[in-house]
């Protein structure tokens, strides 16, 4: 479950701006998009929240977490605002531009210009291919101009990567999100690690001052990004280069052409001696952007699909023209793609050759496609088609079917081959004996209305008798099923202040809760007696997941640690960054789990191994902050800011699907027992059901006022429950579209939710500092 301190859609700020939705959320402030309300126009704007030393009160105003931290933060906010005057002074259209800059609930705000395009990242993944070289040159020199200014005013962006690149629709970049001040106020706190980018940071900005960082610093971070636009990977981060430099030069790695002075400087850049760096963004640009000595005309056909159907007149309308005049011997590999089109070109002049060709078929399945691309496509066809014509020479003639008309193949084929003015005449066909026609039965009209006024009055009574709320009362419970309904029958209380996790193990002998007040408490006989409280000493928990005998959490600064429920030991603790852990979940053993956090990865963790992880699974375009496993179907989903739900096959580990919809972060996921369906919760209380089978949405469900912060699914998977900051819980119908069962007793936002094995009952967790305990018996009455 992840909690984002972000302010609520449609906060005012400064009388004019309105928050529309949340674009990002860092170590360091949260992003909106907002609108501008006088002058009706969309703008972002960055609001100063540390979070390592940043709360928000009930009137939604920062302050510091507590008096040890409130030198740290009012020495940040001032660096923060510092940043937005230096900023405003810039005037460069590839240097986003700042509005205005102001003070209210105890935090700082900037108001930059809202830059419509894709990031640099989004931008490569959507070429689908590496980018050319005219493409970056295209790129790179605006961002040069842009970073030669800044530098010339004593100023460092220190937080270049694809994520800060914006490229417009027009095709030009823009800098954004500078680090300058994270910086000072992370070495002022010595939280230096919230502020480095795997891979694009280089390793004097991992260091507790600022006195080795300058223009090669930009460098690094600069060269890194195109290194991962050229090859396809972004480079090793720092230390481990400090330790191995495991990394494969740019010259050797590209994946495409690229000229090799350009190759050459992003190796340069990338030195990890900062004196073997460039000095200077000019002296950088010349080695950049140096033409080539002897520029060579990059010519790349188009590659020809494997298309056999079309005749060589469909073929000989392509546009593609040789691309050299040079003789060609029969022996050589290459034929290339004029050949064909030659071939094309004179076989539109043979009316009779083309009429055969029409009626070719796909060819053999054991012609290699490496014989395609090689351009011999011509040769075989042609080869193909005079053995396939052979052949059906050879054939005896079918058996003609019982019409007395039907012409002989063989007469059909030769009339379709001569060039006779004939040949297109209608062949005559005579019409069959029309067959006797039946006498038809006088039909009486009158029971069929009796039947049609009987069934009609049974359908209005059942779904009557459907829409109708259900009550029933037992006891103190009220239990109704087309409104607000309360039918709890037991109460957890043992954490001083929220409970931030709660679930069963599988065998359902314990229920397993984590608290505000960094405990891990194990109860025994549903939840009515205490077995064990642990001391989190990685802090309260942001995440926890219950397997059989073993729990693991997820906590801030990357921590994520596995628990022995029996003996209420700690099996294996893991970290491998700074970023904080928002899910976890078992990925199919008691020994391997999944972590999503705050650095835009997914992490494979094995407690066998605890030093290394076994797999980090990238394509989120931001934190990653929900994640889920099915065993059944060896599948693992991921959710995050970036708004889509992400499934991955946890044995290949490769990426499966996409799924897009969601207008806010994906915030928890569950699948279904079975993995037949991935529910999918967001910030905006947005549940989305997608079908494993079809890949396809089956139902959108507005779920909640707030976010949807938890989701769970009864065993037989027919009830999905969710949860919400509206402090609702809310039971649906997955089979068909009802009114769903609302469980109310909670004051405040619903944290985590967990059906118990048996499925008897369903707890769920609150800021209240309870889990509520509530009979499921109502769903089997009232579910048939």
């Amino acid at each position: 479950m992840t909690n984002l301190a972000a302010l609520p859609v449609g906060t005012r700020l400064a009388d004019d701006y309105r928050i529309e939705r949340v674009l990002g959320a860092g170590g360091f402030g949260i992003t909106y998009l907002a609108e501008e309300v006088p002058l009706a126009r969309m703008v972002t704007i960055k609001e100063y929240f540390p979070v390592d030393f940043a709360v928000r009160d009930n009137r939604q105003a920062a302050q510091p977490r507590s008096e040890d931290c409130t030198g740290d933060y009012q020495w940040g906010l001032e660096r923060f605002l510092d940043e937005a005057r230096t900023l405003a002074r810039f005037d460069h259209p590839n240097i986003v531009r700042v509005y205005r800059f102001f003070r209210e609930a105890n935090s700082g705000f900037i108001v930059l210009h809202y830059e419509d395009g894709k990031s640099f990242k989004a931008w490569l993944k959507g070429l689908g291919r590496a980018p050319r070289q005219h493409e970056l040159d295209r790129v790179v020199p605006p961002l040069l101009d842009a970073l030669a200014l800044l530098h010339a005013s004593d100023f460092l962006h220190r937080d270049i990567a694809p994520d800060n690149i914006i490229i417009r629709s027009d095709g030009s970049p823009v800098l954004i999100d500078f680090g300058s001040a994270r910086g000072d106020i992370a070495q002022h706190s010595r939280t230096v690690s919230a502020l480095v980018k795997p891979g694009y940071s280089p390793y004097e900005q991992y260091a507790t001052n600022a006195r080795q960082q300058g223009p090669w610093t930009d460098i690094y971070s600069l060269g890194a990004t195109l290194y991962q636009a050229v090859t396809g990977k972004r480079p090793p981060d720092a230390p481990s280069r400090m330790v191995a430099d495991e990394m494969v030069p740019a010259r050797d790695a590209a994946i495409s052409s690229y000229r090799p002075g350009f190759l050459a400087a992003i190796d340069a850049a990338l030195a990890l001696d900062i004196t073997a760096r460039p000095r200077s963004i000019d002296a950088w640009r010349k080695q950049l952007m140096a033409p080539a000595g002897k520029p060579e005309p990059a010519v790349e056909p188009e590659p020809v699909a494997p298309e056999p159907a079309k005749t060589p007149r469909t073929a000989g309308k392509s546009k593609a023209k040789p691309a050299a005049k040079a003789k060609e011997s029969a022996e050589e590999r290459d034929a290339a793609v004029p050949k064909i089109i030659k071939e094309a070109k004179e076989a539109k002049k043979a009316p009779a050759k083309a009429a055969v060709a029409s009626e070719a078929q796909p060819p053999p399945a054991d012609v290699p496609r490496r014989l395609i691309s090689e351009g011999k496509v011509a040769a075989i066809f042609s080869e193909w088609r005079a053995r396939r014509a052979e052949a059906k020479a050879k054939e005896p003639p079918k058996p003609a079917p019982a019409k007395p008309a039907a012409a002989p193949a063989a007469a059909v084929a030769a009339a379709a081959v001569t060039p006779s003015p004939k040949a297109n005449l209608p062949v005559p066909v005579p019409r069959r004996a029309p067959k006797p026609a039946r006498p038809k039965k006088k039909r009486s009209w009158r029971p069929l209305l009796f039947k049609a006024a009987i069934g009609f009055g049974v359908a209005w009574l059942a779904v009557a008798y459907q829409n109708a709320p259900r009550i029933e009362r037992q006891g103190a419970g009220t239990l109704s099923s087309g409104t607000i309904a309360s039918y709890q029958v037991g109460e957890i209380k043992g954490h001083k202040g929220s409970v931030t996790g709660v679930g069963h193990s599988s065998d359902g002998r314990f229920v397993v809760t984590t608290g505000e007040d960094a405990t891990l408490k194990v109860w025994q006989d549903g939840g009515r007696k205490l077995l064990r409280s642990i001391n989190l000493d990685a802090g309260k928990a942001t995440s926890l997941a219950v397997g059989s005998t073993r729990a693991v959490t997820g906590h801030k600064e990357g921590r994520v640690t596995l628990w022995d429920l029996e003996y209420g030991l700690r099996v294996a603790a893991f970290k491998r960054n700074d970023a904080d852990i928002w899910s976890v979940s078992f990925a199919g053993s008691p020994e391997r789990i999944l972590a999503a956090g705050n650095d835009w990865k997914l992490t494979l963790l094995d407690a066998r191994t605890p030093v290394l992880p076994v797999h980090v699974f990238d394509g989120h375009e931001n934190a990653v902050q929900a994640v889920a496993f099915s065993g059944p179907r060896n599948l693992i989903a991921s959710g995050g800011a970036d708004r889509t739900v992400r499934t991955w096959n946890a044995e290949t580990l490769a990426e499966t699907r996409v799924y897009r919809g969601h207008r806010d972060h994906v915030v928890t996921l569950a699948f279904a027992p079975g993995g037949r369906q991935l529910a999918s919760g967001d910030l905006a209380g947005n549940v989305r059901i997608w079908s494993m089978t079809t890949r396809r949405l089956e139902r959108s469900i507005q779920a909640h006022k707030g976010a949807a912060t938890a989701l769970a699914y009864s065993g037989d998977g027919r009830w999905l429950a969710t949860a919400g900051q509206d402090g609702r819980v809310r039971l649906w119908d997955t089979t068909r579209p009802r009114q769903p069962r609302t469980l109310t007793g909670h004051t405040g936002e619903v944290r985590s939710l967990s059906f118990a094995p048996d499925g008897a009952t369903l707890a769920s967790a609150g800021v209240d500092g309870t889990v509520r305990l509530w009979s499921t018996a109502f769903m089997t009455r009232s579910g048939s």
